[in-house]
């Protein structure tokens, strides 16, 4: 949790006394500090797939410029004469009480930031935990969202839900999240196909493809029915799995490739490199996500007070969009 004196003249000052305490002793901050400096350091450490797919956008990223352009139009706005001995920065939203207005946005394939999966979610909920802010765990996590929870202890989390083309797998993730203590829903609608994304087009990368990021799938036992269907040759909705050609050649890439997989699946990796099961997880992710806005046959949500189970938009009585 924060500090005594972080509570007393709050983070900024308290961080601000800590940089120029070891200043004194010589000492630079480990991380930079500079939001430009940051990032050219981030893409230093990181491999240039990870920092095409977490930096890059679709098209020619103008609209990831235009977001950028709109943020920075907002302006904090002095005031006066006002007591600033000791700031609030408190605030409630959904009924619960924030120590800031501030929420850790879900980041799909985290691990690719931080060389690992065991670096990447549970880093991240340590310090949700210490700081007392919400997660929004990821449908992309790299690590599944009950080990997530457990580590976030009694802080915040909502759940980040893709739309999946099996409806079984949306209602087992909805499931799963409200039994981990998720206090909302937040449905991701706008990606229909996936993107058209130069830099990571250009380095022919995927980490799904790779099985990076689909923990939540191959931990849910919907999703695991589908692909032991898929090793035996059937796809999601019964039909056979239709012939893929001769193989390619086997090169160096492929090998390192099948070997993420096997360490991603679930098991030792030494008997997911002997079974079918890793590669038939990651076809069948890609095969599952086609997201979107829900199918037409899906039921409206229930009214506010209602807990809605099993495929929608409402978690522990919350509608968030009833216009869905």
């Amino acid at each position: 949790m924060l500090s005594d004196l972080a509570r007393h003249v709050g983070v900024g000052r308290a961080v601000q006394s800590a940089v120029f305490r070891a200043g004194v002793y010589g000492h630079r901050p480990p991380v930079p500090v500079a939001p430009a400096a940051l990032a050219a350091a981030a893409r230093r450490r990181m491999s240039a797939t990870g920092w095409a797919y977490v930096a890059g956008g679709a098209g020619a990223e103008r609209t990831m410029a235009a977001n950028a352009a709109a943020f920075a139009r907002h302006r904090i706005v002095p005031r006066q004469m006002v007591d600033v001995g000791r700031r609030d920065l408190s605030t409630t939203l959904l009924g619960r009480e924030l120590p800031a207005p501030l929420l850790l946005a879900p980041i799909g394939a985290l691990e690719l930031a931080v060389r690992g999966p065991a670096r990447a979610e549970p880093e991240l909920a340590r310090a949700a935990r210490d700081l007392g802010l919400p997660v929004m765990i990821s449908s992309q996590a790299s690590t599944p969202m009950e080990d997530t929870a457990r580590t976030l202890g009694d802080a915040p989390r909502w759940f980040q839900l893709y739309w999946s083309d099996h409806d079984a797998v949306v209602e087992s993730f909805v499931a799963r999240a409200e039994a981990s203590g998720a206090g909302a829903l937040v449905v991701t609608l706008d990606t229909h196909v996936l993107g058209w994304r130069p830099r990571d087009l250009d380095l022919g990368y995927l980490p799904f493809a790779r099985g990076q990021g689909i923990a939540q799938y191959t931990s849910d036992p919907a999703f695991r029915r589908l692909v032991e269907a898929r090793a035996r040759g059937l796809l999601p909705d019964g039909g056979a799995v239709p012939p893929s050609g001769p193989a390619p050649r086997p090169t160096p890439a492929a090998v390192r490739s099948l070997l993420t997989m096997a360490r991603r699946f679930p098991g030792p990796t030494a008997a997911n490199l002997r079974s079918p099961l890793p590669r038939a997880a990651v076809e069948t992710f890609l095969e599952v996500l086609r997201t979107g806005m829900p199918p037409s046959n899906t039921k409206k949500p229930p009214p506010p007070g209602q807990t809605l189970r099993g495929g929608g938009f409402c978690v522990s009585g919350r509608v968030l969009d009833e216009g869905l």
